[in-house]
Order: structure tokens, then sequence, then C-alpha cells
């Protein structure tokens, strides 16, 4: 497993244009690096260079690290045979540019659901919804999204009374128990693993900014 981290966070060519440009610390806001992606700017970028995630990058302008985290758990074109994925971002998009309402449907998800603008796209987010609404600890909480990550429907449809029931107690309405449990239901099964999210959004991220700051080196490793 540590092989494989490695490999994801610096391929050889990443090695090799670290050894002779001293990058330093990267910030997660640069701007000219940030701007790269939003132009779309991402050829031979680690995990952006394909020409249908710049059309992407174009659509959305990312503005930040999150966004870019989001299309890497969304845009998975090594699963062809689970496209509702992949449909999620039309929405992701229309969302970030203001185009469609973000509902977090209770105070209490929005700081869960606000770096997806409301939508459900990591395990950590069903585990963390778990724990907050249904009152689950965090070990009952990672039980209950494996359950729905297995996408057995006859199982899933025997947690719903437990939800309920366990959110009912701890004061939340039915109807806002209804949207959540909703919210669930179709995502959770498909969620992403930020944590794998993250690692390789870094390594995109810090190949861009070496094509933002040492052109000369990303081009010529």
């Amino acid at each position: 497993m540590k092989k494989q981290v490695k490999q994801i966070l610096e391929p050889d060519w990443l090695a090799a244009l670290n050894s002779r440009a001293d990058i330093g610390p990267i910030p997660l806001d640069d701007e000219k690096t940030l701007d790269l992606f939003k132009k779309g700017k991402t050829e031979g970028v680690f995990g952006f260079g394909s020409p249908d995630m710049q059309k992407i990058l174009k659509r959305l302008k990312p503005d930040c690290f999150d966004d870019l985290m989001v299309l890497c758990a969304l845009y998975r074109p090594e699963t062809p045979s689970r496209p509702e994925i992949f449909e999620l971002l039309p929405e992701y998009i229309a969302k970030k540019r203001g185009k469609q309402e973000v509902d977090y449907i209770h105070m209490d998800l929005e700081e869960i659901l606000s770096p997806t603008c409301g939508m459900l796209v990591y395990q950590e987010q069903v585990t963390e919804i778990l724990c907050k609404m249904a009152g689950y600890t965090p070990e009952g909480a990672e039980a209950v999204r494996r359950i729905f990550g297995k996408r057995n429907p006859s199982k899933v449809v025997m947690l719903e009374p437990e939800f309920f029931c366990k959110c009912t107690e701890r004061g939340y309405p039915k109807y806002v128990v209804r949207k959540v449990w909703d919210l669930l239901l179709p995502n959770a099964g498909q969620a992403a693993l930020k944590t794998y999210v993250s690692v390789f959004t870094f390594a995109a991220y810090r190949s861009a900014f070496l094509k933002a700051h040492f052109k000369v080196d990303f081009v010529n490793p």
C-alpha cells in the first residue's frame, strides 16, 4: 500500500522535476495554479490532462482545492459501468456556479455538505451525517455505511426504520429525516473515499503548480 501511495504522489517524471526545481511548500490557494485549472490548460497535468477533463474545468472554473477534489471524486473514467457517478458532475457545476439552489436540508448538515455544494460525494460525509443526526458511534456509522456500499437493497431497506427512529428521538422532524434518507439512499453506496481523493488531488495540484511556476522543467523532465 505504501508503495502505491508513493507512486500516486510522485510519479517518476515528477521526482525528476523535484530534483531540479526546489518548489518548497505549496500553497493550496495559489492563484497562478488555480488559473491554469480554470482555463483548462492542463495538458500533461497528472490526472487532469484528458480533453474531457479540460472541458469540465472550463465549465466549472474551480477556484479552490475542494473543487478539484470533487472533480477527482466524480470524474471516474475507469468505472464506465457506473455512469451515475459521472452524471452528478453537471449538478455540481450548476450549484457551484449559482445556477441551481444549494440545499443543506438542515443547518446541522451545512458544515458537512458545504464543501460539496450540498451534495453527498464522500464516504466520510455519510458517516458524519449518521453520527450527527442518528447518534451512531463512529464504528456504528461505518458499519451502516458499509451496508450502503455493498448496494444490497434488502439490507439497506432494513436500515430505514432504525434511522428514522434514531433521528426523530433526537428531535429532527420527520420531513427532514425523509429528505436526508432520500439523499443517502442513492448516493451513499457510490461515495468516494475522501482520504484517497485528497492524495490523488494533491498529486495533480502539485503537478499543475510545477507547470505554472517551473514550465521549462515541467516540459523537459
